[in-house]
């Protein structure tokens, strides 16, 4: 049933063309971008365009994308038809909607950042090791950012609610992180300074990481591995609070 679960939420977040293009479009598009922009700027500006702003912005819009936009939408209107609870009458149990809809999810964000990594590493040097780090590093982001996908959707009352709450609550998710680093840099400043700040937005660890992979900062804030447990600690006391939200009625 999971397997199927999963299958089925892949197909309807395809189903509709125009939405997962126009979804999927600003990620690659920095990229296609980064190819023009190679031949018209400095080696030293076009790496830090590229590996300070474009490359993190393309996963983070993937991981919204996938784990935020797509699922909440999907998830706020089954709710709003109350599929879920007619679903519940032949036996299915919530949790088997969490872990079935998860596994798509995964699923397809891991397709496109392979290919969107692919992609970039035809204008950047990207190494295996640092291609798998990313690759990681984004699945536990995205670990962290998946409950709050069946807790916005408890909130909201519909898919257009839904829709028109998400570009805000994406831009503050995104911005409060590329915006500060990138004012702070250009003011002389260590942005990791000022994490401390920032420790309730999963993407910076996902930020941060980045950063060290792509050998523009020597070392990160906290270890690594001290991010993983975080985002994990993270997604189990979200996937508890979005239990109850969502199943309210």
């Amino acid at each position: 049933m999971i397997k199927q679960i999963a299958r089925m939420y892949m197909l309807e977040s395809i189903r509709n063309p125009g939405m997962a293009i126009g979804n999927l479009l600003p990620g690659f598009m920095f990229m296609t971008v980064s190819f023009f922009a190679k031949s018209v700027m400095t080696e030293e500006s076009f790496e830090f365009l590229i590996k300070g702003q474009f490359l993190p912005i393309s996963i983070i819009m993937l991981i919204f994308f996938f784990s935020f936009s797509s699922a909440t939408i999907y998830l706020a209107d089954m709710k709003a038809n109350k599929t879920l609870q007619w679903v519940q009458r032949t036996g299915i149990k919530p949790h088997n909607y969490y872990i079935g809809m998860g596994i798509g999810v995964f699923t397809l964000l891991n397709l496109f950042l392979v290919l969107l990594l692919t992609g970039y590493s035809f204008i950047i040097d990207i190494s295996l090791s640092s291609f798998l780090l990313v690759i990681l590093m984004s699945n536990f982001v995205l670990l962290a950012m998946y409950p709050l996908s069946f807790i916005l959707a408890g909130l909201f009352k519909n898919e257009k609610v839904a829709t028109s709450m998400l570009v805000p609550i994406m831009m503050l998710f995104m911005f409060s992180i590329q915006m500060t680093s990138m004012f702070l840099t250009l003011a002389g400043k260590n942005p990791q300074d000022y994490f401390i700040f920032l420790i309730w937005n999963p993407m910076l660890y996902l930020y941060d990481s980045l950063q060290v992979s792509l050998n523009l900062m020597g070392e990160t804030w906290l270890p690594q591995y001290q991010y993983c447990i975080i985002l994990a600690v993270l997604s189990l006391v979200l996937a508890t609070i979005a239990k109850k939200v969502y199943s309210s009625k």
